[in-house]
Formats: C-alpha cells, sequence, structure tokens
C-alpha cells in the first residue's frame, strides 16, 4: 500500500507526500456498529515482530489510522492521479520494473484534510483476481452504504396516510400543500386508504422496473468485460514494449561494439599507413643508395 497527501493548496512548493511507501499492510472491514456509516477500514502492517519493529521506524503511524467509509470518495481500477513506475521503492532490493502492471493496482480517493487537499491510497494486489474481488467488493459497500443508509428520492417527499407530517423541501412542494412550521401536510383523497389498483398494472410495473434492471444489468456486465479486455491489451502492449525496449537496448549494445570496432580498425588502418609510408621512404633511400653505388662502381671501372 502506498499513501500520497497531496497539499497543492497548502504547500508553497506543491510537493507530494508519501505517507506510506510500499508497505505491505492486512485490510480488515471493522464495524463499530450497526450501520455501516460507523464502518471503517484498518490496516495492520504485515510480518513478524522484527518486521514490524522494523516497519514502525520507517512508516508514520497517523498514516496507518483507520479509514472511514463515509470519507472514501471514490474507488478506481489501476493507479489513478500517479504513474504506478514512480511509485516509490521499499528497498534497494526491490526491481525499478515490479510495478509496471497497471493492472494489479486499485486507488481510493479520500476526502480531505486541513493537512492534504487530495488523498490517494494506492493498494496493489497479487493477481487481477484478487484486485477485481476487493475492488467490486468496496464499490458494493459503497454502494449499499447509498442505497440503505443514504437519502434516496422515495424517501425526500412520500405523502403518509391520516394527515402525516415530512421534512420540508420547498423545492419540492406539489400543488395543494400545505407548509406549517417548516413541515408541510400532503393533501390526499379522502378514501385514499380505500383505492384499489388493479394487479395487472402493478404486474406491468413490475415487469417495467425488471426490464429496465436486466438492461442496466446487461451494460454493466458488458462493461466489466471491456475492462477486463481493455486490460488484457495493455498487458499485452506491455510486454510488446518491453520487448521493444529490451531489442533496441541490445542492438544500442551491438551498435556501440560495433563503434568500437571501427574506431580499433581505424586506428590499425592508420598505423599501417604510417608505416607503408616510411617503407616507402626507406625503399626510395635504397634505391638511391643503389644508384649511386652503382654509378661510384662505373666510375671506378672506367
Amino acid at each position: 500500500m502506498w499513501q500520497l497527501n497531496k497539499n497543492a493548496d497548502f504547500s508553497p512548493d506543491n510537493g507530494d507526500d508519501f505517507a506510506v511507501k510500499g508497505s505491505s499492510v492486512q485490510v480488515k472491514l471493522q464495524r463499530n456498529g450497526e450501520f455501516l456509516v460507523q464502518a471503517a477500514l484498518t490496516f495492520t502492517m504485515k510480518g513478524g515482530y522484527f518486521s514490524k519493529a522494523l516497519s514502525r521506524r520507517r512508516v508514520d503511524q497517523s498514516a496507518l489510522e483507520p479509514l472511514s467509509v463515509t470519507e472514501i470518495l471514490d474507488v478506481k481500477a489501476g493507479c489513478d492521479g500517479f504513474d504506478q513506475n514512480q511509485l516509490p521503492l521499499t528497498s534497494r532490493k526491490s526491481k525499478k520494473d515490479e510495478n509496471k502492471h497497471g493492472s494489479l493496482f486499485i486507488t481510493l480517493k479520500a476526502a480531505p484534510t486541513p493537512l492534504a487537499s487530495t488523498r490517494l491510497y494506492f493498494w496493489k494486489f497479487k493477481s487481477r483476481k484478487a484486485r477485481n474481488d476487493v475492488l467490486y467488493g468496496i464499490r458494493g459497500l459503497l454502494g449499499d452504504l447509498q442505497i440503505k443508509e443514504g437519502v434516496s428520492i422515495s424517501m425526500i417527499q412520500t405523502p403518509t396516510l391520516g394527515g402525516g407530517k415530512v421534512a420540508h423541501s420547498p423545492m419540492r412542494l406539489r400543488p395543494g400543500d400545505n407548509l406549517e412550521n417548516g413541515q408541510y401536510n400532503a393533501v390526499l383523497p379522502q378514501n385514499a386508504d380505500q383505492i384499489m389498483v388493479p394487479l395487472s398494472e402493478v404486474h406491468k410495473a413490475i415487469d417495467t422496473e425488471r426490464q429496465a434492471y436486466d438492461k442496466l444489468l446487461l451494460l454493466l456486465l458488458q462493461g466489466s468485460s471491456d475492462l477486463k479486455r481493455s486490460e488484457d491489451d495493455m498487458v499485452m502492449l506491455r510486454a510488446t514494449l518491453d520487448a521493444v525496449v529490451e531489442e533496441s537496448r541490445e542492438k544500442d549494445k551491438i551498435q556501440e561494439n560495433d563503434s568500437k570496432l571501427i574506431m580499433q580498425l581505424s586506428k590499425k588502418l592508420e598505423t599501417l599507413l604510417m608505416d607503408n609510408e616510411d617503407l616507402r621512404d626507406q625503399n626510395e633511400n635504397l634505391n638511391q643508395r643503389l644508384i649511386a653505388i652503382g654509378q661510384s662502381k662505373y666510375q671506378y671501372e672506367a
């Protein structure tokens, strides 16, 4: 897990502060009450006693404070808002390309604090299946929080029988409603409790809602398959890019070796040319001496 605190609005240097850098943690959902708004995600350092003791020296304990479910603003697949290749490494033994697969990450965007304008949690998993399980689980948890314990449309203004009172919403008043002391009395017919609705109409409404739900479910399933396909394509492209980069490195090495060989051959050729010039000069000197000796011998005989 990595935790990034961006202080763009408060820090003059607009720096990024990693409170947690690639620490192995165990995440649990702790429920402190009956409702989901009381739940929080707790982080526990993994490992034995010595590893925990060493990790405590490097990790800020305030960074491992529980994250309330209500503080989670968004959950996205991948390393959103930061390049995963630029994430700080945990130790010197860590490989530089161990974070190259963005399909193993999920990003949690938390609510800002007075000290951090943006809080991002990056979680890395060992497999994409585990990543998807946690991703869908957290999204389902946030969906349950919004549907079951949030404010739904049907709860904003629902008239009740017997002159019941509903919370005041001036923008949602209907014609004929009476506003009294910040609340209104919904005006319903006197025989509202005796109005009968044909069962066939109820079935039609249920079928319509079911068709809309099935359509939405199919769209979500197609979107999930598209996400999986796009991530597969990204993994293949990343592998192809790595192969091309490695091939380019090999070509660069070969070109460097060829350049060195060409330089050595050029120096050798230059040395041979200089030796050839010296030999020519020596040959000319010998020829001149032979000519001089021949002339002197001819004069002596004459």
